[in-house]
């Protein structure tokens, strides 16, 4: 066919040069020279074309392999059987094999471990579903440790039908690293905020979606994954802090104002708490408010904490208080004492001289009743403060309350009455009667007042009574046991809050000017407190008052503390010598006219060491009576002298307040006896009477 073609091209070429060439006119010739010109240009320009082509084919081929060979994730090619046709440059370095090695190898020879039947699986689902898979694999390296690997394949068709498999491999362990770090933190962040009550919540706008963490869950005692509406979650705050979040969360929303509140909040199982509630907005690019986070946290035992402590503080400020009064009391008691041990004796004595006249007589009672009021309440203010001695026994309480009933119910106001019931299994308790009385009569006058200008009743429960974990600290600051305890209502008029906060305040009262000395619940409350019981109170306006008073009970084996059996019946006096010391000359010439009366000789001395020397001299004296708080000398430094110049000589010691560190430092310094003063006389006269029919020492 080319001789054929070749043929007719010289067939046609020698007939046009036979026919044209001699007729062409000259300018037919120059346009055939012109067009041959033109085209030749033409070749020319397509052959330049062709070559910046192929030039350019070349830089992209070289660009295709750069990129293929040194992307920055490994390229497999694989059969339908998974063996290798072509990997990149990329995928050795993985690795660490040459490039070479892959050549007719399965993909599986490189997966590491258990983790081959795996790549077998997905491969078989990718030839099979002709679906994209993706997974993760254990890999091996080469002279490496084994790494993890992001695997991503996909079936490709040729045009000549040949079916291949376009494998992706991603080295992931720096990734699953920062991934168990960020699980790690995560979890921290989790146990962190349990352990402080803390969660988070966000709500997206404007569609004011509610999020929660899963400790807003726990907190609220929510299911999980029950997530409410934004307005159910609110409703769980009671009306003043419902108003304050909601405020809080408009001027959040709208505004972009931050907020931090102190909130309560019920759960869903409606357990009220003490919430924390931190917002803030968050905005886009155009400043526009998207959404509002924040934090939640159940401050309930911080809050219970901080009551406490006030209540701590409270008991301090009071316990200082007490104190202050205490060291009053005892810095008033001796001066105060030894005036109505004055007054109360000479009025004994001036009762002996006018037995035969009834007006002075008379006169010299009222003086006596008046002297009796003053040393009650001296002894009140000595009993507030925890300076008047406390004899304790083991003791039936029913006895003393029906006692104090008795009492009780003669001075009831027109219209009231009492009920008393006592229980039969009240247990026995360690405490000075003569205390428990007082602390009754203290209650029940207060109780009466309570119910003046009224119709009503009050109330005395004696019981016994066990009390757990919980009543024991509602009933406060006791511990769970057995107790005796005293209920004393009324239906009086009530106390508000602010008056049933400051009733054992003492000194203070409701009561009008000159109808009460506002210690009669304060003393109470020392009582019970001194017996390491305690003393509960409810009241509301119109609704009465309700007391409660609990012991400890006594073991059985509990005996008496602390008790001093009278003497016997006094006789006379029989001219014994007695030596007394006192620095105040009132009490000393009162008590002088007193032993004389008794039928004793007395060698009265205001000064002590005068005392001493008459003592030390070689004076003859059967007993010493001496006053503890002097200037210069104290009592027991007196008494120390004297028992160790006549080791045998009684010695009564007397004081204005007597604790028990008195007790045991008298004790120490060899004193028999310590009396109170104002005391009763003729308990002084019994007391020297039984010292002095004593053996000797």
């Amino acid at each position: 066919m080319r001789q054929q073609a070749e043929g007719i091209a010289r067939e046609k070429k020698a007939g046009r040069n036979l026919e044209n060439l001699d007729t062409l006119s000259p300018a037919a010739a120059q346009r055939l020279l012109h067009d041959l010109q033109v085209h030749q240009i033409e070749l020319e320009l397509q052959n330049e074309e062709l070559r910046q082509m192929q030039d350019t084919l070349e830089a992209s081929r070289v660009r295709y392999f750069d990129l293929y060979n040194l992307a920055p994730v490994g390229y497999f090619t694989l059969d339908d059987k998974g063996f290798i046709i072509e990997a990149n440059l990329t995928s050795a370095t993985l690795l660490g094999v040459p490039r070479g090695v892959f050549s007719g190898k399965p993909l599986s020879r490189f997966v590491a471990g258990g983790d081959a039947d795996k790549f077998y699986l997905h491969y078989r689902r990718l030839l099979a579903t002709r679906e994209p898979q993706s997974f993760e694999l254990l890999m091996s390296r080469e002279g490496g440790a084994p790494f993890f690997a992001w695997v991503e394949t996909r079936i490709f068709q040729h045009e000549s039908g040949i079916v291949s498999c376009q494998v992706v491999i991603s080295d992931v362990n720096e990734l699953n690293l920062i991934r168990q770090q960020l699980r790690r933190s995560q979890s921290l962040q989790r146990t962190a905020g349990k352990i402080a009550m803390v969660g988070g919540w966000s709500i997206n706008l404007p569609q004011q979606e509610l999020v929660w963490s899963e400790e807003i869950f726990e907190i609220l005692e929510y299911p999980p994954n029950g997530t409410p509406t934004l307005s159910e979650a609110l409703a769980l705050y009671p009306p003043p802090s419902h108003k304050i979040i909601t405020t809080a969360l408009n001027a959040c929303i709208h505004q972009g104002i931050p907020f931090d509140c102190e909130l309560e909040i019920f759960t869903l199982k409606r357990r009220p708490l003490h919430v924390r509630a931190i917002g803030h907005a968050l905005r886009d690019a155009q400043g526009k408010i998207t959404s509002v986070e924040g934090a939640f946290q159940d401050i309930s035992d911080y809050k219970n904490a901080e009551l406490a402590r006030a209540a701590l503080e409270d008991q301090v400020r009071e316990s200082q208080k007490m104190e202050a009064i205490g060291t009053l009391a005892g810095g008033i008691a001796h001066d105060f004492n030894n005036i109505l041990a004055t007054i109360l004796g000479n009025v004994e004595l001036a009762r002996q001289d006018a037995r035969a006249n009834w007006q002075a007589l008379v006169s010299l009672d009222e003086i006596q009743k008046a002297g009796m009021r003053a040393k009650e309440l001296v002894q009140q203010i000595l009993s507030f403060s925890r300076r008047q001695p406390t004899l304790r026994r083991m003791m039936s309480l029913p006895s003393v309350v029906e006692e104090a009933v008795r009492l009780l119910r003669t001075a009831l106001p027109e219209g009231a009455s009492m009920d008393y019931f006592c229980a039969p299994d009240v247990p026995s308790i360690l405490a000075d009667p003569t205390q428990i009385q007082q602390l009754l009569l203290n209650l029940g006058n207060n109780a009466a007042y309570a119910m003046r200008g009224r119709s009503g009743s009050i109330n005395i429960r004696v019981e016994g009574i066990t009390l757990d974990q919980h009543a024991a600290g509602v009933a406060s600051r006791l511990r769970p046991g057995r107790y005796a305890r005293i209920v004393m209502s009324d239906t009086g008029k009530g106390m508000d809050e602010a008056i049933r906060q400051r009733i054992f305040e003492p000194f203070f009262t409701t009561k009008p000017h000159g109808e009460g000395t506002g210690l009669g619940l304060s003393v109470a409350q020392s009582i019970v407190q001194s017996h390491e019981g305690t003393i509960v109170v409810f009241s509301e306006p119109g609704q009465g008052s309700r007391f409660e008073v609990y012991f400890p009970c006594a073991r059985e084996t509990e005996t008496v503390l602390a008790m001093t059996e009278p003497a016997g019946v006094a006789s006379e006096g029989n001219g014994r010598r007695i030596l007394y010391i006192e620095d105040d000359e009132a009490q000393l010439f009162m008590i002088r006219r007193m032993l004389e009366r008794w039928g004793y000789r007395v060698s009265a001395h205001i000064e002590q060491r005068e005392a001493l020397r008459a003592l030390q001299a070689g004076e003859h004296f059967d007993l010493v009576i001496t006053d503890y708080n002097m200037p210069g000398l104290s009592g027991l430094e007196a008494a120390c002298a004297i028992r160790a110049a006549r080791p045998e000589l009684p010695i009564i010691m007397l004081s204005g307040y007597i604790t028990q560190k008195l007790r045991v430092a008298a004790a120490a310094a060899g004193v028999d006896e310590v009396l109170a003063k104002p005391g009763d006389i003729e308990g002084l006269r019994d007391v020297v009477q039984g010292l002095l029919m004593k053996p000797t020492h």
